[in-house]
């Protein structure tokens, strides 16, 4: 019989739900995590904005409501309105799947094909396997969806897939029941490919041989995300138990982290010895997946307890009251003159009377002729407001940081019964973070705000 191998249970262990970090600042391919203390290193920060000048990145996509995929993907198509892209790493687990059913699996269960039977069947059987993956995460998705969760994407990539929610469930409830529908829905696709290859036993089919792997990995897919390692599914649902019965978010993922991190210390031990007993390869992948699972399950603490600070600021506290702004009537020529050149702006809100009606950039300028910049008014080149994410000064940081990751947005206007108030960017909450820690009131705060708090 042949066995599973490490290469699918990287798949097993790693298609899972995840929420945005929000303490994740993104710039092109370079991510800088804002540490637990509430800081972001000064190296890391002055890199984010030469690269931000370099890149270009207070640009028109900068600003406009989109989905930002994972560096290295591209999108496929949609399902119920969810983005499904593939990352390119992808391939190179399709192409390891394939070559090890084409040499192992099939020739073992269906002996006396011909070799070009064997690859067209393990690609066939591959690719079922990431539509499995695809419902385990569609599963996810649609749950959260419904309960009322913002879904950006699905990403299919080398570990198997991810489904990008812009947001933690806000209740133990939501986060138990988005997290077990992944791995119900994953023995259920295994349960049912099992019943039907029962009738093809022993005939030496290759339909059987699909079903029957089918009915494998998706069942020790389902069996591996109950684990109790967070972030997987498993260690969510631990967190939701925990949180219901504790009423403290924080404590629960303290406790789901810390179990996840002993398991992640267990898959590396374990990969360890495989690698020295002769299983090279097995014990490379499971060491790695242990590897991803303890830094997954260190940031969760991270990430809770920057949730812990800004739950209790406002948009209103850190936003710059006075932002720069244009009136949408003058023409392009007079925008660069009198406004991007001598305030060495890259972007500028527009606005109509007191009213706040678009955004202009200079990729917006570059992109009309020159010799038009003295007849093209702003409020024709601009970017409009419908196209545009707005926020309310009342708005706590905890809800417009997902936003701002999720969306990989720079900068947000503020607007209040119609009118600009103000806007808040990325730089402005650093600051604000750098001022808590200088004069040390967040460690306090948020210790008082994480007490477990419990109802009747």
């Amino acid at each position: 019989m042949s066995q599973i191998t490490a290469v699918e249970l990287a798949l097993f262990v790693f298609s899972r739900v995840q929420s945005r970090f929000f303490f994740l600042v993104r710039s092109g391919e370079a991510f800088y995590e804002i540490d637990a203390n509430c800081t972001l290193l000064a190296s890391a920060l002055r890199k984010l904005r030469e690269q931000s000048e370099k890149q270009g990145l207070c640009t028109t996509s900068t600003f406009m409501k989109r989905s930002i995929a994972m560096p290295g993907s591209f999108r496929i198509g949609k399902i119920a309105g969810i983005d499904i892209d593939i990352h390119v790493s992808w391939i190179i687990i399709l192409v390891l799947l394939t070559v090890s059913l084409a040499i192992g699996w099939f020739p073992q269960l269906s002996p006396g094909q011909s070799t070009a039977t064997y690859w067209i069947v393990s690609l066939i059987a591959s690719l079922l396997l990431f539509v499995s993956v695809l419902l385990h995460e569609l599963a996810h998705s649609l749950v959260a969806r419904r309960r009322g969760l913002p879904v950006t994407s699905i990403t299919l990539f080398i570990f198997g897939g991810v489904s990008n929610l812009e947001q933690e469930p806000k209740d133990a409830g939501i986060e138990f029941q988005v997290a077990v529908v992944g791995p119900i829905s994953s023995l259920l696709i295994g349960a049912v490919c099992f019943l039907l290859q029962l009738p093809l036993r022993g005939t030496n089919s290759l339909l059987g041989g699909i079903l029957f792997y089918l009915a494998m990995t998706n069942l020790l897919l389902g069996v591996f995300n109950l684990i109790p390692a967070f972030p997987l599914d498993g260690g969510r649902v631990l967190r939701s138990i925990i949180w219901k019965t504790t009423g403290s978010m924080r404590q629960a993922t303290r406790v789901a982290s810390i179990t996840g991190q002993v398991i992640a210390y267990l898959f590396i031990l374990l990969g360890i010895w495989l690698f020295f007993a002769g299983s090279i390869l097995n014990g490379i992948w499971l060491g790695f997946i242990g590897w991803y699972l303890l830094s997954a399950a260190q940031s969760a603490n991270s990430q809770v307890m920057l949730a812990s600070v800004f739950n209790s600021v406002t948009v209103s506290e850190v936003m710059n009251p006075k932002p720069t702004t244009v009136p949408a009537n003058i023409s392009l020529q007079q925008l660069v003159d009198a406004y991007f050149l001598p305030g060495g702006l890259r972007y500028a809100l527009v606005m109509q009377a007191d009213h706040l009606v678009g955004l202009m950039t200079l990729s917006d300028i570059r992109h009309i002729p020159r010799e038009q910049w003295g007849q093209v008014p702003v409020s024709t080149a601009m970017i409009p407001l419908s196209r545009l994410h707005v926020v309310s000064p009342q708005q706590s940081l905890s809800e417009v940081l997902p936003l701002m990751a999720g969306r990989d947005v720079n900068q947000l206007p503020v607007v209040e019964n119609g009118a600009l108030v103000g806007i808040l960017s990325r730089d402005a909450i650093v600051h604000y973070l750098e001022v808590r820690r200088s004069l040390g009131v967040e460690n306090a705060q948020s210790d008082a705000h994480n007490q477990p708090s419990r109802t009747a």
